[in-house]
């Protein structure tokens, strides 16, 4: 699903399984791909973005906005394959002592990992264009946002989703952090959301609903 010149979505639409979206950002000879999803499901991810005419080979670092495997798995897949795989600092530690229970949890093993670089709060570069990595816990411990600066893309993880917000009841979960991480990205005066699971949403004015939509419907349950 192609969002600009430099951008293509993969919503992840079974119904009958769960997984994570996964993006490409290609910019310049950086091919950046954040969030695989679950190993099992990488075949379908790879036939989606041939057809965008991004290949598997194409692609050279991996972003992971936290450790849960329906966004993780595939990462380390890559990795073991040569490409950069990054993640928070925080979510390596959460990962080395919950990763195992949610593994079971979703019925799979946990895979053997290693990263290659940490992401920090503050500035990224992809292929000359910029990022602002947001720590954003709440989900978990160490999940980040991507907020590409231009054009004001919002890359949630899952932090928010189109009339949903991530779950807080795993291990690391943590309410009253949600709130305040959604009331920072709030901030940001994204044009596009891309979250974790559901639809991506392309138009500002609809973003900012969201926003409301979410505090509205979900803050006092939090």
């Amino acid at each position: 699903m192609k969002i600009n010149e430099k951008l293509f979505a993969y919503p992840w639409r079974d119904y009958r399984a769960n997984n994570g979206n996964s993006y490409v950002i290609r910019a310049e000879e950086a091919v950046c791909l954040i969030d695989p999803g679950l190993e099992a499901f990488l075949p379908q991810l790879y036939q989606s973005m041939a057809a965008d005419g991004v290949q598997q080979g194409d692609v050279n670092s991996v972003i992971l906005t936290h450790g849960h495997p329906d966004h993780m798995e595939g990462g380390i897949t890559l990795g073991k394959q040569g490409v950069r795989v990054g993640i928070h600092k925080d979510e390596e530690a959460y990962i080395a002592e919950m990763g195992p229970y949610l593994a079971r949890m979703l019925g799979i093993d946990m895979p053997e990992m290693s990263f290659d670089f940490f992401l920090e709060e503050g500035e990224l570069a992809i292929g000359g264009e910029r990022f602002q990595v947001i720590h954003t816990p709440g989900h978990s411990p160490g999940s980040v946002c991507l907020f590409w600066e231009e054009p004001k893309i919002l890359f949630s993880g899952d932090l928010i989703f189109a009339q949903g917000v991530g779950r807080t009841d795993f291990p690391g979960g943590d309410g009253n952090l949600l709130k305040q991480s959604i009331k920072r990205c709030r901030t940001l005066g994204a044009a596009m959301l891309m979250p974790g699971h559901g639809e991506p949403i392309l138009e500002a004015d609809a973003v900012e609903k969201n926003f409301d939509v979410i505090e509205k419907m979900y803050f006092d349950y939090i």
